[in-house]
């Protein structure tokens, strides 16, 4: 599950359009969460990009709307790089436009990651007979600088979308956990349960769900490492 946009392309392809922004975190002074610009367009990218590959899309291009200053915009442009590095993902093209005319006393940024998949990529519906995980911790704020080495790597994220025997991935967004799973898998969250707080915001994507095959739980227990928490449904 993810809050991408599909959209018909050709006969064998189909558009995939995925967006995340930030408002008022960034390097000026009257901004509530003081980080570099890099991180700032580092979370963005990583939240489109997961929402992107959450439903089978390959990325082709990333337009930025720089409501800060020019100044930010080498800064925004490499914690997209960031991203991209990660994954793999070499050369994808950045455009976008700066707010110029006008300074604002807050920094702003909206990013979207275009890309295609094929015809028939999208995630298999989720059963009744899966197992579901958390994969990282819940984070918002100065935490997720703070306890940076929590989150879900990038990485790791991609290695699961990827494997056959995971059925589904959806990333957790401010919303929490629970409402996540409950928005996916149209069941109610009342006896959902978790080591991690289930109502919590996730901030930029810092956790997500899997949905995957109970008779491979130690496999993906093994890949997740300590970034696996079990999200048991009662």
């Amino acid at each position: 599950m993810s809050n991408a946009i599909i959209l018909p392309l050709t006969a064998a392809q189909e558009m995939v359009i995925a967006s995340d922004n930030s408002g008022a975190i960034g390097e000026k002074e009257m901004d509530a969460v003081h980080v570099p610009n890099t991180v700032v367009a580092h979370y963005a990218c990583r939240v489109a990009m997961m929402d992107l590959l959450a439903v089978g899309g390959e990325p082709n291009a990333v337009v930025m709307q720089n409501f800060t200053d020019e100044a930010a915009w080498h800064a925004y442009q490499l914690g997209v790089r960031q991203v991209m590095d990660e994954l793999d993902y070499d050369a994808i093209p950045i455009t976008g436009s700066t707010e110029s005319n006008f300074p604002g006393l807050q920094s702003g940024l909206g990013l979207t990651v275009i890309g295609k998949r094929s015809v028939g990529a999208a995630p298999d519906v989720i059963s009744e007979h899966v197992r579901f995980a958390v994969i990282g911790v819940p984070l918002v704020g100065n935490e997720v600088v703070e306890q940076a080495d929590k989150i879900a790597p990038l990485r790791l994220f991609k290695k699961l979308c990827d494997m056959a025997v995971v059925k589904g991935v959806a990333p957790v967004g401010s919303k929490g956990i629970a409402a996540t799973w409950q928005k996916w898998t149209n069941r109610t969250a009342c006896h959902l349960s978790c080591s991690e707080d289930i109502m919590k915001s996730a901030g930029p994507a810092t956790c997500f769900i899997i949905a995957y095959e109970r008779e491979n739980t130690r496999l993906v227990e093994s890949i997740a490492g300590t970034h696996y928490h079990e999200l048991i449904v009662g």
